[in-house]
């Protein structure tokens, strides 16, 4: 496998540009970055929507710097960037209750907000543009999917398809620049990252929650609904491993661990287990639209790259469950 924190294109001639810096993956990310690089600098824009850095609790090292700012408004705070030399582009409003009350909040950040930062940009162009997009791109039935397969987005008198939909977007306008000539970029779409510092809504925040006040654990509908989950630490190394390949950039790559999928009910009795509270499973009817599966092929990212994931599920769990102790 490369070793991607030796990558040339990092730091070459200016900052790192995280958006949405305090989020979950940004906050990972940049760490990641600092510390590979304490010579280089990485500079986060966030708008302060949430902030899951502060929940890591770690010191923030000298050469990792916070500015405020909206991504759909870029002119307004990239002159403190900087000429940026990767942009990783983490910024978007998520959450399956979003989508249903703030959708046109959501079109605007992922949609227009990208257009808006590349518009920017595009007069001096980064090195290279990572584009953060989703696994919801391939719709409802997500089983062992491929990055040339179809995107389709659910209809559209259903607000629960407004971030699919804002992100195919995003990510045909990133590729479209890319082919164009005018940009050097590569997309990724992640398959239910789970780990220390993701303080959105979900599935393992909301049982590690539950288990550790002893409380039952709320699985909803029947419980059998299938994810693949993969652990932070492992897409922080495929994103920087794609960053290494030059020859990779142009397309977009699954990024997740088809070996963990397992049921919803499975999920929740694994984290009951490990957080060793002996809680119960309430199942509880689903809110709004449900995806029966999702996990990838990751072959293409794995041939391209060398990439692997490395952290087994009950690993990951163990250590998500350490970080929701000091939350709880």
């Amino acid at each position: 496998m490369p070793t991607p924190e030796l990558a040339s294109v990092w730091f070459d001639g200016g900052p790192v540009l995280i958006t949405g810096g305090r989020g979950f993956l940004g906050s990972n990310l940049a760490l990641r970055l600092a510390a590979a690089r304490p010579d280089g600098e990485v500079v986060c824009v966030d708008n302060g929507h949430r902030d899951c850095f502060s929940a890591l609790d770690v010191e923030a090292p000298p050469n990792l710097r916070f500015l405020r700012g909206d991504v759909r408004d870029p002119g307004s705070w990239m002159d403190q960037v900087g000429q940026p030399s990767v942009v990783v582009h983490c910024a978007a409003l998520a959450g399956v209750s979003t989508y249903y009350k703030r959708p046109v909040d959501v079109l605007a950040v992922n949609g227009l907000g990208t257009a808006a930062l590349l518009e920017t940009l595009l007069p001096a162009p980064p090195k290279l543009f990572i584009n953060l997009s989703t696994s919801e791109v391939y719709g409802r039935d997500a089983e062992g999917v491929v990055e040339s397969g179809p995107t389709p987005v659910g209809p559209v008198q259903d607000p629960r398809w407004t971030y699919a939909a804002s992100k195919v977007f995003a990510e045909h306008l990133v590729l479209a620049h890319h082919k164009m000539g005018a940009l050097q970029a590569v997309s990724v779409r992640p398959f239910n990252v789970y780990g220390p510092g993701q303080m959105g809504e979900g599935a393992v925040r909301n049982f590690c929650e539950c288990a550790l006040r002893g409380e039952p654990l709320k699985v909803t509908g029947d419980g059998a609904q299938t994810r693949a989950w993969i652990y932070v630490d492992d897409f922080s190394d495929a994103v920087l491993a794609l960053a290494a390949t030059p020859s990779a950039w142009g397309r977009s790559f699954n990024v997740g661990n088809p070996s963990t999928l397992v049921t919803t009910a499975d999920l929740a009795g694994r984290i009951a287990r490990i957080a060793g509270q002996g809680s119960e499973l309430e199942f509880v009817p689903h809110q709004g639209t449900d995806v029966q599966t999702r996990w990838p092929r990751v072959e293409a990212l794995k041939d391209a790259t060398g990439w692997s994931a490395q952290i087994d599920l009950d690993e990951g769990l163990a250590r998500t469950l350490d970080f929701w102790r000091q939350q709880v």
